[in-house]
């Protein structure tokens, strides 16, 4: 199934996505050999208690709901300000998720440039019609990546 976004973003929710979705879901088991009489499962726990370094600034996503309607304008809006609530320059791309693989890319992948706050309007196709995906907004800024993921299912 191709799926088309605006103009120029293209959505492939084929063969290809069902596949890699599937393949994300493959378990792998490591079973040690142990003792005189057989072999034993090991399960071995890491813990690690360092905390992610916090980002250098809050990026926010916003759109008016989780269901845009087929065939009309659906505006999204991007912030990104410094920890003193300041504009920062930052850029964005926009993509699009089907079980958490990369299906499609607004703009064909295309890098905006912006200071403090990127708007823009998505137009959803008929193919896009009860498919449960994730736009994300993958935003870069002093020298960090942010993704900031919401799930959306078209409705008629």
């Amino acid at each position: 199934m191709l799926i088309r976004l605006a103009s120029n973003t293209r959505l492939s929710l084929g063969r290809c996505a069902f596949a890699a979705a599937a393949a994300l879901v493959l378990v792998i088991t490591v079973a040690a050999c142990g003792g005189k009489s057989g072999s034993q499962a090991t399960t071995t726990r890491v813990t690690t208690t360092a905390k992610p370094e916090p980002l250098p600034f809050n990026a926010e996503f916003f759109a008016p709901n989780h269901a845009p309607i087929v065939s009309k304008p659906w505006r999204i809006k991007v912030t990104v300000v410094d920890r003193q609530g300041e504009p920062v320059k930052a850029t964005v791309m926009i993509q699009f998720l089907f079980g958490g693989i990369v299906v499609g890319k607004d703009n064909n992948g295309r890098v905006n440039h912006f200071t403090g706050t990127y708007r823009e309007i998505i137009t959803y196709p008929p193919a896009a019609i009860g498919q449960q995906l994730t736009l994300q907004a993958v935003v870069r800024a002093k020298g960090k990546t942010a993704r900031l993921n919401w799930p959306l299912k078209v409705k008629r």
